[in-house]
């Protein structure tokens, strides 16, 4: 989420993984709290972008994954990440994403690729806040991976985008014996019953 008022701008995240990990990197935009008649999914915070004038206005953070490498490089490890949307009311249709890029060193020019993206078309309410949430496999040799949420700067005209309850994690893939397994057993509880 957004709870802590630490952020930087977007630039200094994709320019320095190490010396800004885990802090938001805002383009244009601020953590705040309640405002223009929308208030936070939960806690007291959350972020509001605008337009940057450019495609998206976005923010990123970056993480260093490298406690996870021995299971990301058994190429048994996916990343699921998601995040709420909202703007102020009375705006159909503005369009959010979340994405995660994937990194084997703490520089932009080591990407891997990414995760494709968690798109959504939002209402117009703004007391209803919408998901958005992409699920990937992780590349072997992955270390770190930057986290994107974002707003398409067309689809929000001069509203603000909110974002809340921004979330990453990093989960093991079960391998296809143990999903087989699984499977029998619900099959053999069905039948003693």
């Amino acid at each position: 989420g957004f709870e802590s008022l630490s952020s930087t701008t977007a630039a200094n995240v994709l320019n320095n993984f190490t010396g800004f990990q885990n802090v938001w990197g805002i383009e244009v935009g601020s953590i705040t709290g309640p405002a223009l008649g929308v208030t936070p999914a939960s806690g007291a915070r959350m972020l509001g972008m605008t337009d940057d004038g450019l495609t998206y206005t976005q923010t990123f953070q970056a993480v260093d994954v490298s406690s996870y490498s021995a299971l990301i490089n058994s190429g048994n490890a996916n990343v699921n990440a998601s995040a709420l949307f909202n703007t102020n009311g009375g705006y159909i249709g503005a369009f959010a994403i979340v994405n995660v890029m994937f990194f084997s060193g703490s520089t932009f020019g080591s990407m891997l690729g990414n995760s494709g993206n968690g798109a959504l078309n939002l209402d117009a309410n703004p007391n209803t806040w919408e998901s958005a949430s992409v699920t990937a496999a992780i590349p072997v040799n992955t270390t770190w991976v930057v986290y994107q949420v974002a707003y398409q700067n067309a689809s929000i005209g001069n509203n603000t985008g909110f974002v809340d309850q921004a979330y990453m994690d990093i989960t093991a893939v079960p391998a296809p014996g143990a999903l087989a397994l699984l499977g029998l057993a619900g099959i053999t509880a069905r039948r003693r019953r």
